[in-house]
């Protein structure tokens, strides 16, 4: 045998050798691996077990805090590596009403929720406010909502709050139980400490009385705040229940939403001079439902005194105004036998048209009865307009605006001969274009009437949701020195928005669980 055939059996040996090896090796790291990827699997799988696990304790748990049961158990089943702890203190929510004064804030609503939680490494899974959430990698996500529930306007909030301590690993069951009745929040109309948080607010009603937590809910905004470690995943779900304003605050590890109130329903007191009433969540289309004012005399006479409401946003203006005749002085109202003219003009303009203004006029409105009129308590004088009768009819006229330019001693609050002046074209034939309302699509020439219920409702639905309806009168400051401020006030009620940024009703109730972890 030579020694090339030597050197080539040495060469298959080691051939052999490095092959058995590389086989070796490479089902030890096929074994590593998949060993790794099913401890993966299996560990997912567990955390998917207990994600339906606290799922299943969210519906337990709702059934005893909102008082459908006193007791309920829950099989959590068995971990590995990781352990459940129930937290009294984890978390709180916080609710406030913003500005319900023009400067005062309520806290209607702080306490903590607690939490019941399974960790697991880097995985939290928790059932924290009537939701459960997963916490992982420095995300959030939620796997049931919570309980917040936003509707139309009507935000009902029953906070759910875990008022215990345990802890358990391995194979663990959860007990339920009630520890106090359902407490009202708001509305609530008991309460009597105007110091604090709760109910009443801590600022009385104008005249007097205890403002008590009531709805609809009036000025302002409302916040729900929720500090948590799923902070995030809050404010992903207010963000997809409604459209409010919702902001974060990392350093501080809190959501926070913030809903508008719309101001809706009710009275108004009557503004000073250029002071206004915010209109907040009017719905679209003639929303109008309701819209009167009396406005009392002070000193002096009303004798040739006007008094308007205006609106102005973007390239829109509207004004009414009613003007009280020349002549009328303090033997008015203890004859109580006259009957004087009434004028009342209502005024219109959207600069993003060429149009010229709008005015529909009446100058022979007998004053003695009838929406618009000048009434009598006792001696005062009280002129009374309610622009939303359908009994006061107006005619759609080509007018001179050359006196109606806003200045001091002038009789509208804007200027009305600027914006005609800068139109391109008369208002005649003009068309209300709000279809299948008050009978609309309708054209109008000069001369036409209508009435002012109709007029009210058309041009207050040509605005956004949100603006602000302003008060003047005069000329110059006869008004100021003669109405009566405080005797004086109006209604105004509307159909409001269903979009998701406002609030009208707000239920808030507070519901305690223990949970023992065995």
């Amino acid at each position: 045998m030579g020694d090339s055939d030597i050197d080539r059996g040495v060469s298959s040996n080691i051939g052999l050798v490095l092959l058995l090896a590389l086989t070796i090796v490479g089902a030890g790291v096929v074994v590593a691996v998949g060993s790794s990827a099913l401890a993966d699997v299996q560990n997912e799988a567990s955390l998917d077990r207990t994600a339906n696990a606290m799922t299943l304790l969210d519906a337990r748990t709702a059934i005893v805090g909102l008082g459908e049961g006193s007791v309920q158990t829950v099989r959590l089943g068995r971990v590995e590596g990781g352990r459940y702890t129930a937290d009294a203190e984890s978390g709180w929510i916080r609710v406030r009403h913003r500005n319900y004064t023009e400067s005062e804030d309520e806290t209607i609503y702080n306490a903590s929720l607690g939490a019941v939680a399974y960790e697991d490494g880097e995985t939290t899974i928790a059932y924290q406010g009537g939701g459960v959430w997963r916490a992982r990698d420095g995300g959030t996500s939620m796997v049931s909502p919570p309980e917040f529930h936003y509707r139309g306007t009507t935000l009902t909030l029953p906070v759910i709050r875990i008022r215990s301590n345990d802890a358990a690993s391995g194979t663990t069951t959860a007990t339920i139980r009630r520890t106090h009745e359902t407490v009202r929040i708001f509305p609530n109309e008991t309460g009597t400490d105007t110091d604090g948080v709760g109910a009443p607010y801590d600022v009385d009603d104008p005249d007097g009385s205890t403002r008590q937590y009531v709805n609809p809910v009036r000025n302002g905004t409302v916040s729900v705040t929720v500090h948590s470690q799923f902070y995030e995943g809050w404010a992903d779900y207010f963000r997809t229940r409604t459209s409010g304003n919702v902001s974060v605050d990392d350093d501080a590890r809190t959501a926070t939403v913030v809903l508008e109130t719309t101001r809706g329903v009710g009275t108004f007191d009557f503004p000073q001079k250029e002071d206004s009433i915010a209109v907040r969540g009017i719905a679209a289309g003639h929303a109008v439902t309701d819209f009167q004012v009396s406005v009392r005399k002070d000193d002096g006479t009303f004798n040739n005194l006007y008094v308007s409401f205006y609106i102005e946003e973007g390239s829109k203006a509207w004004e009414t105004r009613v003007g009280v005749p020349n002549g009328i002085g303090n033997s008015y109202c203890p004859g109580q036998a006259s009957t004087e003219s009434v004028s009342m003009d209502v005024y219109y303009h959207d600069a993003a048209t060429p149009e010229g203004v709008h005015l529909w006029s009446n100058d022979s409105i007998p004053s003695d009865s009838g929406p618009v009129q000048l009434a009598c308590d006792g001696e005062d004088m009280i002129i009374q307009v309610d622009f939303t009768s359908p009994d006061q009819p107006l005619t759609y006229t080509d007018g001179d605006f050359d006196g109606d330019d806003g200045d001091d001693g002038d009789e509208t609050a804007l200027d009305w001969a600027d914006r005609n002046d800068s139109s391109a074209q008369a208002p005649s034939p003009t068309t209300f274009a709000h279809p299948g309302d008050d009978g609309e699509n309708t054209t109008y020439s000069f001369g036409d009437r209508q009435n002012l219920r109709i007029l009210t409702r058309h041009y207050f639905a040509t605005f956004d949701s949100d603006f602000e309806l302003a008060v003047s009168h005069g000329p110059g400051d006869r008004g100021t020195s003669q109405i009566d401020v405080s005797g004086s006030g109006g209604t105004l009620r509307y159909n409001t928005t269903g979009e998701g940024s406002y609030i009208t009703y707000l239920h808030v109730t507070e519901n305690n669980v223990s949970v023992a972890l065995n």
